[in-house]
């Protein structure tokens, strides 16, 4: 009994031992047969590009090296894991990063890749072994170029290297790319035509605008500053009027600020835009105020605007020149009742007809007003009225001179001068009363006559 019991126990035994045997010959994790390894010559697992802007072009190098046991064939791959993006959720443009592998850099195999390409997101196959899937390496070149920089912020982005053998074996290594963009502080001004021509001609031509567009990196805070360098003046250095010209910002969503309503230009430097938003566009609009200058002297007025663009430790000044351009005004307004007389009678009233004349002039030089008469009152007969009988006077109603007739004067035949202005020539008005007396000498009827005013240098 003791016999049978020790077979059995034998044969126990050795069945136990072939089954471990078959488990660790068919269940035991097999050794890779190739392994890959990825470093920087920064070291770590990251492609770190640090601060970069639109002036920066800088590269990172990688070398991925492959370790292969089995002489089994395999290739690498590189998988955009997750596309560069800044914190904004807003992507990279796929041309601000390229890549390529360095050719000469592996010793077996076959490279791709070898022409610089943007980084986009896509499966690319950097290379492929021999036959015999000798161990090799091979360098990866990542270039960021900040010219084709559009979007400022924070991007991360991830990349994976996939080993594939031949028998169906894969191991990965992943690396982070991280970089902070900022854009370069720049302005583009856009006006119709050099410099800001503005003018009293008309309403519309006393008008302009300049347009502003800026690139900024967003998240920083953002200045710009108005003054003016030199304030419109002509040849003799004399100086438009304070508030002469106004301005007002339209056409931003991003700015902060009241200049939304006309506000005068002043000698002093005005914070004119705040904005902590990076890149925007605005109009500046421009006006004068005609009414202020019609007393200024003709000619052009020369200026100079100043514009301060400042950001965190970074400046950019922008010169913007200004013409105003005060027309020549030497005019006459005439506003006449007429000179006919109607229902005269021996007996009846003194009639009067009343003539306002009107003179604008910025020329700022006497001037004077003629009256020319070439015929005496006269009716559908023929029959005139006697010069006693038609007489005339002036009074200044605004303005500086002197009226050539205060009290009634007969009306002379011919042309004779009826106001003299002061030596500046400002504008001025008057009135002429002409009036009619009747007499016995004078038949019934209508009479009519006409008077030419000029208006003339002195």
């Amino acid at each position: 009994m003791n016999s049978l019991l020790k077979n059995r126990l034998k044969t126990w035994k050795k069945a136990i031992f072939a089954g471990c045997v078959f488990y660790l010959l068919v269940f035991q994790p097999q050794a890779e047969s190739a392994t890959i390894s990825v470093s920087s010559y920064e070291g770590g697992t990251r492609l770190n590009f640090g601060n970069v802007d639109a002036s920066t072009v800088i590269s990172r190098e990688l070398e991925i090296a492959v370790t292969s046991q089995d002489n089994v064939a395999y290739q690498v791959r590189q998988i955009i894991l997750h596309p560069l993006t800044s914190r904004k959720g807003e992507t990279l443009r796929d041309d601000v990063l390229s890549f390529y592998t360095v050719r000469g850099s592996n010793a077996r195999g076959s490279l791709y890749k070898t022409i610089r390409q943007p980084l986009s997101f896509k499966d690319e196959i950097l290379y492929a072994s021999d036959s015999q899937g000798t161990s090799d390496s091979f360098k990866l070149i990542y270039i960021f170029d900040g010219k084709k920089l559009k979007t400022p912020g924070s991007f991360y982005g991830r990349i994976s290297y996939v080993l594939e053998t031949r028998q169906g074996q894969s191991q990965t290594a992943i690396f982070d790319i991280e970089f902070n963009a900022q854009l370069e502080l720049e302005v583009n001004v856009e006006m119709l035509g050099r410099p800001l021509r503005l003018s009293t001609k008309s309403e519309t031509d006393g008008c302009g605008y300049v347009d502003f567009h800026i690139t900024a990196s967003a998240g920083r805070e953002l200045d710009l500053y108005q003054r003016p360098e030199i304030f419109p003046s002509n040849f003799r250095g004399v100086a438009l009027p304070q508030g002469s010209i106004k301005f007002f910002i339209s056409d931003s969503l991003k700015r902060k600020g009241e200049y939304k309503n006309p506000t005068a230009i002043e000698k002093k430097e005005l914070l004119i835009y705040t904005s902590g938003e990076g890149s925007d566009s605005f109009r500046i609009n421009f006006i004068i105020d005609r009414e202020m200058l019609k007393d200024i002297a003709s000619g052009t007025y020369a200026g100079k605007l100043i514009y301060r663009l400042q950001e965190e430790g970074r400046e950019k000044v922008i010169p913007v020149d200004i013409e105003v351009i005060v027309e020549e005004v030497f005019d006459m307004k005439i506003t006449s009742e007429g000179l006919s007389f109607h229902n005269i009678k021996p007996d009846s009233l003194p009639q009067e007809k009343s003539v306002l004349i009107e003179v604008k002039n910025n020329l700022q030089t006497a001037y004077q007003i003629s009256q020319t008469v070439s015929n005496p009152l006269t009716d559908s007969e023929g029959n005139t009225i006697a010069a006693e009988n038609f007489s005339m006077r002036g009074e200044l109603l605004e303005g500086q001179g002197e009226v050539m007739f205060t009290q009634f004067e007969p009306v002379e035949i011919g042309e004779e001068i009826i106001f003299v202005s002061g030596s500046r020539g400002t504008d001025s008005s008057l009135r002429i009363i002409y009036r009619l007396s009747p007499s016995i000498d004078i038949l019934a009827g209508k009479y009519s006559g006409s008077v030419t005013y000029s208006l003339s240098e002195k």
